[in-house]
């Protein structure tokens, strides 16, 4: 054994296995208190090598990513996301990100700019109808918010006939798929149980949706008099190969716009909770966000200049990523036998990357349980070592959409404050809830204060 490997201790037949399902948050960020950069765990009777030095992780996700492949759990997020970009490893994956990342370029998140600041003027009308000084389920504005931006910036349309529909079917796939996933006795999915057959009801509803869609643009498309409309959808049915002189199937386009869906689904809503709470919170950050919105943008529309000039407000984001990562953990398969740094890593093994315990590492952040957007001024952020901080992932796989969540959480945040303060109701402490990815348990509650 090197001085670099530790050995986490069975505390059963069943390995480590009930002590990360019962809390994982807990369990992955405990880690770098007790052990050192890497341990062997034994998970549902799988070897896992668990991660936690940014050089080791450098490794897996950039200096040999070619030899590293998305396993396990993807099995059963392919039944409702397809063959798309999260799901899929080698040359597929390479093809869709060539594919999608047109859709990301700086002129198109100009362009979703609009959407982003039309969308939140609607919720600003609508949050100051709200009754003041009385608790409200921020967390359902925020994630209605989050699916009316996507399904523009994907459609050109906020969905607003499927919208229930799609929040309900989403909430139960996820669910189930997190439940699936943590379960220490997986039933097959081809028995007929309860769960299952509402997974696979909400399989095909999620389906149609998606398939309606498409139908309904390829129709308007073929008989249009209007120019096209310019989203993704579109840039998706345009695509054609070169090589194979076909375009996507019907099956592709889904598996590619649901991908893109699902991957934006929660994850900027669930980081705004955080952020606004923290806000409710801590009044000395609250008054600086406010200060800064003001004085640049008054409340009105943010433009992609603008965008440069709120630099606290950025910081606030960054540290809620920090404190509150949607993907808490990554894992990775080697395709051969490996080595770090001297430890060898068998093939038949996982990797699992620790981000949450990164996140949390005390010999990487001073006071890492406290709230401190002062972590990423200029100097925090030229002194930061790579990889320890890692909330869209790294190398080649970083999260393609990770400019456009960071756009939208900017301009919801700047011009939120602008016109509201929230305060947390008495006795009120929201609690996490690690599922598939990183959320509040229920729902996050806060205060619109009555303005004075």
């Amino acid at each position: 054994m090197t001085a670099n490997l530790s050995i986490l201790k069975r505390h059963s037949f069943l390995g480590n296995t009930l002590r990360i399902l019962k809390n994982p948050v807990d369990f992955l960020g405990g880690l770098p208190k007790l052990y050192g950069p890497v341990i062997v765990a034994n998970f549902g009777g799988k070897k896992y090598f668990i991660l936690q030095h940014p050089e080791y992780i450098k490794h897996v996700l950039v200096d040999n990513y070619k030899g590293y492949y998305k396993p396990g759990a993807t099995k059963l997020l392919r039944l409702f996301l397809g063959e798309g970009l999260i799901t899929t490893n080698g040359g597929l994956w390479l093809k869709q990100r060539r594919l999608l990342q047109p859709a990301f370029h700086k002129q198109k998140l100009v362009n979703m700019l609009d959407i982003i600041n039309d969308e939140t003027t609607l919720l600003i009308k609508k949050l100051d109808a709200f009754p003041k000084n009385t608790p409200i389920n921020i967390s359902n504005e925020f994630l209605k918010l989050d699916i009316s931006i996507i399904s523009k910036a994907i459609f050109s349309s906020s969905l607003e006939n499927e919208m229930s529909t799609l929040v309900k079917t989403l909430d139960e796939l996820t669910g189930y798929a997190s439940s699936w996933m943590k379960s220490i006795i997986k039933i097959p999915l081809n028995w007929p149980t309860a769960s299952n057959i509402n997974f696979k009801k909400n399989c095909k509803v999620f389906d149609s949706i998606i398939y309606s869609i498409i139908k309904r643009r390829k129709e308007y498309r073929l008989n249009r008099e209007s120019p096209a409309h310019g989203d993704l959808l579109d840039m998706l049915i345009e695509y054609f190969d070169e090589e194979t002189n076909q375009g996507l199937s019907e099956k592709e386009l889904r598996d590619e716009i649901t991908t893109i869906f699902m991957a934006g689904y929660e994850t900027i809503s669930q980081t705004l909770n955080w952020i606004f709470y923290h806000l409710a919170k801590e009044k000395k950050i609250a008054r600086k966000v406010k200060m800064e919105a003001v004085d640049l943008v008054k409340g009105q529309s943010i433009s992609i200049n603008d965008l440069h000039h709120l630099k606290f407000t950025k910081q606030v984001i960054q540290e809620a990523l920090r404190c509150y990562p949607s993907i808490y953990a990554l894992v990775r398969k080697p395709y051969y036998d490996d080595e770090i740094n001297g430890i060898k890593i068998p093939a038949s093994s996982n990797v699992l990357i620790n981000i949450y315990g990164m996140h949390h590492h005390p010999q990487y952040w001073n006071t890492p349980g406290d709230f401190n957007p002062g972590r990423f001024n200029d100097a925090g952020e030229e002194q930061r070592i790579p990889f320890v901080y890692l909330p869209f992932g790294g190398g080649p796989r970083l999260c393609i959409g990770n400019n456009f969540a960071m756009m939208v959480m900017q301009v919801v945040v700047s011009r939120l404050s602008s016109f509201f303060e929230f305060d947390v109701p008495e006795n009120y402490e929201p609690k996490i809830e690690p599922n598939i990815t990183m959320r509040v348990k229920g729902q996050m509650k806060l205060i619109i204060r009555a303005k004075e």
